[in-house]
Formats: structure tokens, sequence, C-alpha cells
């Protein structure tokens, strides 16, 4: 009889501590749901305001000095680039309708920057009246051609991104590069128009941009927020982060740790595998960037071009096992 009521107990007992465990998760998900609303909000409140001042310096350029007039575009396109990082590290929250609204509005200020250059700075004809005057209308040619062209502290976009970077490699070909924890630590990093190239990062990067790599590899260590790659090909990718986020990227393979998710958007021939990247500290530099290293979404690939539930995006796929290489380790 004893037995019997202590078996009742414990079951009494458990069946509480179960309605409060699911009390707690209820209460949990919806300070979660509250807590992603309220930064929904708050982005998009700051995203806006942020615009509106964009569009100010824009509409406020005037035409009287050219090389002013090329200073503040300059200033706009750096605060769309700086907008532009707000936004990718912002889309761990964002739905997706919110950050395609988002990408088209930067889009839509990258245009009327141009827009506006090219209608206050354009470039200049010159006729050679003389030979003796030649010299001197080259040297001005070259120098308001300088400024319409966006030579005078004027870069196009991706210039002006890889400008903001802390710690960068650039230009190169044929080249093994390489930063360590002290150059790059909780620094912006930028890799840019490289071909035929063996890079190592090997600390914990803030944020690491990725633009125009043919044929390339890169390492690198974990890193705290988001990895941006476009306009790549013919690349091996072996990184972590906390996001990926990839555009424009073809024929490439990513040995992947992510612990939020990982994003592609006009990609194809794109493969995935679980990071295995071994070098000196990396454990280290695991706890720097704050990952934790035993989350990893390697495989939860979401493709903005396919939006069919119900069959996987041919966009992407899982690299098969007898293809991956076992390890990196330097």
């Amino acid at each position: 009889m004893e037995d019997k009521m202590n078996e009742m107990t414990d079951r009494l007992s458990k069946r509480e501590n179960e309605r409060q465990s699911e009390i707690q998760r209820r209460n949990d998900e919806k300070d979660s749901s509250r807590s992603v609303q309220e930064n929904v909000k708050i982005f998009t409140e700051t995203f806006s305001k942020e615009k509106e001042m964009i569009e100010s310096g824009i509409n406020n350029c005037k035409p009287e000095n050219k090389l002013e007039t090329t200073t503040q575009l300059d200033q706009m396109s750096k605060n769309v680039m700086k907008l532009q990082k707000y936004l990718a590290d912002s889309t761990i929250f964002l739905p997706k309708y919110e950050i395609r609204q988002a990408q088209e509005t930067i889009g839509n200020l990258t245009q009327q920057i141009q827009e506006k250059r090219d209608q206050l700075v354009p470039k200049k004809k010159f006729a050679f009246r003389s030979k003796k005057k030649s010299e001197q209308t080259n040297t001005e040619s070259n120098v308001l051609g300088d400024i319409s062209n966006g030579k005078a502290d004027s870069k196009p976009v991706v210039d002006l991104q890889v400008d903001l970077a802390d710690c960068k490699f650039v230009d190169s070909q044929d080249v093994t590069l390489m930063k360590t924890d002290d150059e790059i630590n909780q620094k912006d990093v930028s890799l840019a128009r490289l071909t035929n190239c063996s890079i190592k990062l090997f600390g914990a990067p803030s944020t690491v941009h990725i633009k125009n790599l043919n044929n390339c590899k890169v390492f690198c260590g974990p890193v705290s927020s988001s990895i941006f790659v476009s306009d790549c090909k013919n690349c091996l990718f072996v990184i972590a982060c906390q996001q990926l986020r990839t555009h424009s990227t073809e024929h490439s393979k990513f040995y992947l740790h992510v612990t939020s998710r990982a994003i592609i958007e006009d990609c194809s021939n794109v493969y995935f595998a679980p990071y295995n990247l071994h070098y000196n500290d990396l454990d280290k530099h695991y706890k720097e960037s704050g990952l934790d290293k035993s989350k990893n979404n390697w495989d939860d690939v979401d493709d903005f071009n396919w939006l069919a539930s119900d069959a996987h995006s041919p966009n992407w796929s899982v690299l098969a096992e007898q293809d991956r290489i076992d390890s990196f380790k330097f």
C-alpha cells in the first residue's frame, strides 16, 4: 500500500514538474517573440532615420564646388555601407520581407548617389587648341577626370566596403596571404579581387567581407558575427561564424561552422560540409569570438531564390562524405 502511495506521489510530482516546465517554456517563447518584435521595431526606426539622413545629404549637394560635392557624396556612400552592415548584423532576427525591403532601399540609395554624382560632377571634355597648352590641359583633364571617376577620395561601393575594413587583402594573385590574431581579433576584415590565392586568417575577426575571388582557398578562424561572400567562383572556404551570407557565387565548397544560419542568393553549385580547420590557438579564438563550438547548423541553408518548401533547392548540396577532405591542419 505504501509503495502504491509513493508511486502515485511520484507520478503527481512528475506531472507537476512537467506542467511547470511547459508553463516556463511558453513564457520563454512569449519573451523571445516579444524580444524579436522589439528588435524589429528598433531596426525599422533606426534604418528609416538613417535613410532619411542619407537622402537629405544627397539632396543638399550643390553644383558650385565639385570637390566639396565629391567629398560629400563619398561620405554618403560610406554611410550607405554602414547602413548595409547594420542590416547584415540584424538579419539574424529580421523576417525575409524586411530584409528584402531594406536591400532594395540600400540599392536605391546607392543609385541616387551615383545619379547625383553624374549630374553634379560630370566628365568634362577638353579641346586641345594648341600644342603649347596641351600639357596643362591634360593635367586639368586628369584632375577633373579623377574627381568625376571617383579617384579623388571617391570609390565604387565595393571599394568603400574594403576601405571601411580594419584589415584587408586586395588585388593579388598566385600568393599565400596570412594574418594572425594580433592583427585581426575583433576587427573587420576584407578580401577582394584575389586570384589563385591561399588566405589564412588565424584569429577571431568581428566581420569578414569576401568579394570577387577566383580559384582561391580561404581558411578562417571563428568570426563573432557575419561572413559575407559575393561574386566568387571555384573557391574553397573553411570558415566559422554566427551567420553566413553568400551572393552570386558558384562552383565553390564551404566547410562551415555557423551557429545561426547560412543564407545564399543567386548562387549555383555550392556545396557544404562541416568545419574541420585545425591550428594552434583555435580553441582560444573560439572563446574570444563567443561562438558556441558545440552548435553547428552547417547543413541548414536558406536559399532566397528557392521558395518551394516541399522540395530541396537545386542551387546547393551537402558535399558527399567521400568527396570531403578529412581535415585542414596548419
